[in-house]
């Protein structure tokens, strides 16, 4: 018997231009909210495609079932003594159930739920054709896609990204007809806005057809073939003029849904301009033109450029992006000449007008903390003393650039302007490259700071930028992070473990939170608050690390030092499946329920009667400062061995000792000893934590 074909669907929505930046997510939407409605109607597929270009949002759903099945449905209604009477006679409240089931009230049914009798309906309901649920699913899915902006047109009350254009919606090989925004379905798509044939049918859903008639009209609507297009092209362009294109992913994503049938064109721009910063001429190029830079053979910047654009046959595009180009980097030099023409330190009175946060002053006072808190942060990493000049003024002209024209054009350049600017007004090399350093890293995957006056200026920043927000309540919550913190934490526990720098966070914000000197808050609530900040980042890198989630509750449970948490988790995870490790976990567990009935922490040694607590505290003593030595040593591997060394003491102690004695003396001194162990514990792992199989 010969196999049915496979039964697919397709909508496209035509719009005006949807904004680059937005499509992605778009297409993203569009695959979740039909993923969504598909279940809520029981509708079974085997895959789900999204496409999209500046102009169209694609959905094929390809092998759909071609009716829901049919579904058996129990609905529990009242009680069975509300619903009949004592005569066994149907009370409103069953009639009016039934009535709601559409049943006869015989139909009803008695059946114990919970411990009590209810009455229950039993329906069955036929599965609905998907062709003709798709007339309210396809429309139902458009209208449920979140929109990261809204537009109404017309006297239409429907909102979309853009105004829709038309509407192509496809069973199989018929129309699903719809009506939305005043457009009615049909198979009729639009081509190119430059293609010699405006319209083309699509005579049914099928992937490879839909792809192939839309490029027969100019339009590369899979947005991946289209990136690869443009990749090959522009690396093609670039080879032909003798260089090698800088093909950066986010500027190559971004022209994908830029353009519907890509076409690249080499431009050039005059020498002149190669004085400028290369970085100046990078992020002219890529963030008003959207131009791929060109390297020559030696690696430098060459006077090229690649431009993608539509191609829409008109070679006289290159003429008109010349014309932009040369204008934008015209500019460009007026304001880097101009920049220059002023010391960037005499550009700080400048930042007293600039406010940084509210209630955290302005990026003048910003400046005066960040050199105080750079030098402690030296002092307290015990850097050289010959960096410290380096330091105070790289934090000193840290944030001057700021107020210069060109990073007030192009924000991005940040860092690095105040580097070139430094250098250019007489300041060390050094200092440039710290001014610089000082942002890094800028993302999850940027460069971290080399230099060691450029490592401390960005632990400074971001200290003191965390511990301003969190001063006065900007603590992230959900998503919502808009001032950056979580990637400033971030950034702090990348550097502190590339460096591997003994760091104790608690003491740098607390000096942090001195220097902002605000009335009202609580420094102890505030610093508990930002370790536990800190923390979350520190549990990425070790979910990286393969670290198991009780290991990390472990060691992230008295967190402090962001180095030991990672190399502490590594040792827990190294020795946990060894005979002896199992011994401590269940030793912390049993004494720390025990010790939390303790009224002091100190022991009195004439206190201590029977052998065992005697050895117990004799043991204790030495495991306390030998396992101290070896974590200030990072020893964490030799600090578990003696830990080890209490689990016998502590089980003779249990079995020979009453710790609860109804001798109040020396049952204080029993629960002190016990608390002192658990302290122990703790300096270590809150082994309490932990998952160890029995």
């Amino acid at each position: 018997m010969k196999k049915a074909p496979p039964f697919n669907a397709l909508l496209e929505v035509g719009c005006e231009e949807i904004p680059a930046r937005f499509v992605n997510g778009l297409l993203s939407e569009l695959k979740h909210k039909a993923q969504e409605k598909l279940a809520d109607s029981r509708i079974s597929y085997s895959k789900i495609t999204t496409l999209g270009t500046p102009r169209r949002l694609a959905l094929f759903i390809e092998d759909l079932s071609r009716k829901q099945p049919d579904l058996t449905e129990e609905l529990q209604g009242p009680p069975s003594e509300i619903a009949y009477d004592r005569d066994n006679k149907p009370t409103p409240a069953a009639t009016g159930f039934a009535k709601k089931c559409g049943l006869e009230v015989s139909k009803l049914k008695i059946k114990n739920s919970g411990g009590r009798n209810y009455v229950f309906a039993t329906l069955k309901r036929k599965g609905q054709p998907t062709e003709k649920l798709l007339k309210t699913l396809f429309p139902a899915i458009l209208s449920s896609i979140y929109l990261p902006l809204a537009m109404r047109w017309g006297d239409c009350e429907f909102k979309f990204i853009r105004p829709i254009h038309w509407l192509v919606a496809l069973a199989g090989n018929k129309v699903v007809p719809f009506e939305l925004a005043g457009i009615k379905s049909s198979n009729l798509s639009r081509g190119h806005r430059y293609a010699k044939k405006p319209n083309c049918w699509i005579t049914r859903a099928d992937l490879e057809l839909y792809k192939s008639t839309l490029r027969r009209l100019s339009v590369v609507v899979d947005q991946n073939e289209r990136k690869a297009e443009i990749k090959e092209a522009v690396a093609y362009a670039a080879k032909q003029a003798g260089g090698q294109a800088l093909i950066e992913e986010d500027l190559l994503n971004e022209v994908t849904y830029l353009v519907e049938k890509p076409k690249a064109y080499m431009g050039n721009f005059k020498e002149e301009f190669l004085t400028l910063p290369k970085e100046v001429l990078i992020t002219s190029m890529k963030k008003n033109q959207k131009y791929f830079p060109i390297l020559d053979r030696s690696g430098k910047l060459a006077p090229r450029f690649v431009l993608v654009t539509n191609d829409c046959g008109n070679k006289k595009v290159v003429d008109g992006n010349l014309k932009v180009i040369t204008a934008r980097l015209s500019d460009a030099m007026f304001f880097f000449n101009e920049d220059r023409k002023l010391p960037l330190k005499l550009r700080r009175p400048d930042l007293k007008r600039v406010e940084y946060f509210e209630k955290l002053g302005n990026l003048f006072d910003k400046t005066e903390r960040l050199k105080n808190l750079a030098v402690y942060l030296a002092r307290h990493l015990k850097i050289d003393e010959q960096n410290y000049k380096t330091i105070e003024t790289a934090a000193e002209l840290s944030k001057a650039d700021l107020v210069t024209h060109m990073v007030f054009e192009f924000p991005e350049l940040q860092g690095i302007m105040g580097r070139e600017y430094a250098i250019a007004s007489g300041e060390k090399e050094e200092v440039g490259r710290a001014i610089f350093e000082h942002y890094l890293p800028r993302s999850q995957d940027d460069a971290l700071p080399q230099s060691i006056s450029g490592m401390v200026l960005s632990l400074a920043d971001k200290i003191d930028t965390l511990a301003g927000c969190f001063t006065i309540g900007k603590i992230p919550s959900g998503s919502e992070d808009p001032y950056g913190l979580r990637r400033a934490a971030y950034g702090i526990v990348k550097i502190v473990l590339d460096k591997k720098l003994d760091l104790m966070l608690d003491e740098a914000f607390e000096h942090a939170l001195r220097l902002h000197n605000r009335e009202g808050i609580m420094p102890a609530k505030v610093i508990k608050q930002l370790l536990d900040f800190i923390g979350g980042r520190v549990k990425i890198v070790l979910l990286d690390d393969k670290i198991s989630p009780d290991i990390m509750e472990a060691v992230l449970s008295e967190f402090n030092d962001i180095l030991e948490a990672r190399d502490l988790a590594a040792a827990l995870s190294k020795n946990r499946s060894a005979d002896w490790f199992s011994g401590i976990a269940a030793t912390h567990s049993r004494i720390s329920r025990i010790a939390k009935g303790a009224k002091r922490d100190q022991v009195i040694e004439a206190d201590l009667t029977e052998a065992e607590e005697i050895e117990l505290n004799k043991t204790y003593l030495s495991v306390s400062w030998e396992a101290s030595e070896k974590i200030n040593k990072g020893d964490y591997d030799g600090a578990l061995t003696e830990l080890s060394r209490l689990t016998q003491p502590v089980e003779a102690f249990f079995k020979k000792v009453m710790v609860l004695c109804e001798d109040e003396r020396l049952r204080t001194n029993r629960l002190a000893l016990l608390r002192s162990i658990e302290r122990t514990f703790l300096k270590v792992a809150d082994f309490t934590k932990l998952q160890m199989q029995s």
